[in-house]
């Protein structure tokens, strides 16, 4: 569902946004900081009143980026697990930080405490995946809520197969219970809608899909592919449900057929593969597999550029993915992506041929959409210039326009329920 590039202007006057979020550049380690970010700062531009509620750390600090009001202040909390040496790995459990309670409980008065404390009066509350952040709204029902579904924590593990201790199914029912009273509810992609419909989220509540907003600014400089080797990318965090084994699968399948193709997996290992480091695991298998594979650990979003510079071709293996942020930064390189189909990127890669899409799992698959693409770099030119064409689909200010309207039906439904709309 793409979003038009020119949209109405603001209408209704401007409002007062807080989100609540733990991450704020420079301090960012996912989407969820990049996507609070890049919408505050389009929201400001419209004239809004921005305001970033940051619960990190343990300094309390006041700037402006952007126009966008960010307030870093300390999380509340009482590091139990911590305290307790080997014993407390034993009382969190294989799960956590995921599952723990005490850190919803710590984030949900951190944030009551600090709004207190700001004297902040926003018209509307955004925060992500439901969490304890909303708990406040629940709480105090004070301020219109809304949620955008990034990916709720606990779905990872339940994607994966695994069988949720009593806390992860306690934490599982607490966000379904927060996003079920949100006046409003949007999520990146339709996949997204789907799968927690699958897990019993959401029933019948209608959720907008709204893409996460791009500024593509600083990847126009990226060269296209014509004088790249055979290269695949991989960005973002290496665990197993970024699907990188099957890629090494796919890699060896196309160098037994004599194309020299070697992969770059750029980002930090997370996780296990059969009790074995994920980045051990995928660096024996590809020895096994006589597969050049680079691993860079870390890459600073300032250094990415030069990653997709490198690479004639993106690969978004995963086995499940929102949408992917690498997938929309190697299009706006000018990067063509082979993406599974349980990736929320994968309609846009369809409706505007910017690369292929593959079913998961399917390493024969994967080998075939790639082959073309790496042996002939001006294929790779061609359908990168589409994809650098088609972020226009998730342009900020379009993105923030929409958001916006969502912002203000929440209001409405806010002040209906409470029994003060005019």
């Amino acid at each position: 569902m793409g979003v038009l590039a020119v949209a109405e202007p603001v209408t209704g006057g401007s409002l007062k946004v807080l989100f609540l979020c733990e991450q704020y550049p420079p301090i960012v380690w996912d989407g969820a900081g990049i996507y609070t970010a890049v919408i505050a700062g389009a929201l400001a531009a419209l004239g809004h009143e921005v305001h970033v509620l940051c619960a990190q750390g343990h300094r309390i600090v006041d700037e402006i980026h952007d126009g966008v009001r960010v307030h870093r202040r300390p999380l509340l909390r009482v590091p139990v697990t911590r305290m307790l040496g080997r014993y407390g790995r034993v009382i969190a459990g294989r799960h956590h930080p995921r599952d723990s309670l005490s850190l919803r409980a710590s984030l949900a008065a951190s944030y009551a405490f600090w709004l207190r404390r700001l004297g902040l009066r926003p018209d509307v509350i955004e925060t992500q995946d439901g969490d304890s952040r909303g708990l406040i709204r629940i709480l105090g029902h004070r301020h219109p809520l809304v949620i955008h579904l990034h990916c709720p924590t606990m779905l990872p593990p339940r994607l994966s197969g695994e069988k949720l201790s009593w806390k992860g199914r306690v934490a599982d029912r607490v966000d379904r219970a927060v996003v079920a009273w949100a006046d409003a509810v949007t999520a990146p992609s339709e996949l997204m809608v789907t799968t927690l419909r699958e897990f019993g989220w959401l029933t019948d509540r209608p959720v907008e899909v709204i893409p996460n907003p791009f500024d593509a600014t600083c990847w126009r400089s990226v060269a296209p592919p014509r004088e790249t080797e055979p290269v695949i990318a991989v960005v973002g965090r290496i665990e197993r449900e970024k699907g990188v084994n099957i890629l090494l699968d796919a890699v060896a399948k196309l160098r037994a057929d004599g194309l020299e193709a070697q992969i770059v997996l750029a980002g930090t290992s997370a996780g296990l593969i059969g009790g074995i480091p994920t980045r051990a695991w995928l660096a024996r298998r590809a020895e096994q597999l006589d597969v050049p594979c680079t691993f860079t650990g870390h890459v600073p979003l300032s250094d990415l550029a030069e990653i997709y510079g490198r690479a004639r071709v993106v690969a978004v293996p995963s086995r499940f993915e929102s949408m992917s942020m690498a997938a929309i930064e190697a299009m706006a390189s000018g990067r063509p992506v082979v993406a599974t189909a349980r990736t929320g990127i994968a309609p846009y890669l369809e409706r505007h041929g910017a690369g292929a899409v593959v079913p998961p799992d399917d390493p024969e698959a994967l080998a075939a959409a790639l082959r073309p693409l790496l042996v002939d770099p001006e294929l790779a030119v061609t359908v990168g210039a589409r994809g650098r064409a088609a972020v226009a689909d998730f342009e900020p200010r379009a993105v923030a326009m929409r958001r916006e309207r969502v912002y203000r039906r929440a209001i409405s439904r806010f002040e209906i329920r409470r029994g003060t709309s005019p």
